[in-house]
């Protein structure tokens, strides 16, 4: 008798598990199909494209993970917006950008004013890249009509 309850259990555990990874699999191949589209793998194996005097990148979601992003980036100043894929629809985004040795890594939203409306380091810092922000944000949605 406690063997079959021990089995039950077990196949009920892997099933579960199973149908978990089949979810993961779907899910992201779904989600992510317009993304790698745009931007194949290279003969390196990564989703990485240069054109127009910038990097586009994707980065798949890891194992059993469902955040993924996809990147633009001026590679001579690096310069970056990053734009996380919601899973149910829409996007959260942030800007990295270098300036005389200091690094300022920034939340921003849809329209790429900062997120801490508190930070007047971070509005600072967009403001005066605002020009840039735009360019990049332009230039990922014609690679991936994010709109």
């Amino acid at each position: 008798m406690k063997k079959i309850n021990i089995k039950k259990i077990l196949i009920i555990i892997v099933s579960i598990f199973a149908v978990w990874n089949l979810s993961w699999f779907l899910i992201t191949t779904i989600k992510y199909h317009k993304f790698i589209e745009a931007i194949p793998k290279n003969k390196y194996g990564v989703h990485v494209k240069i054109e127009d005097g910038y990097q586009f990148n994707v980065k798949k979601p890891g194992y059993l993970s469902f955040t993924g992003n996809l990147g633009v980036t001026k590679p001579e100043s690096m310069d970056g917006l990053i734009i996380w894929p919601l899973l149910f629809g829409g996007y959260e985004y942030g800007v990295r950008l270098q300036k005389d040795g200091e690094v300022y890594e920034i939340y921003v939203d849809e329209n790429m004013n900062p997120i801490n409306k508190d930070d007047a380091v971070a509005i600072q810092q967009v403001e005066q890249n605002k020009a840039e922000i735009e360019r990049m944000i332009s230039k990922a949605n014609e690679i991936w009509q994010l709109e």
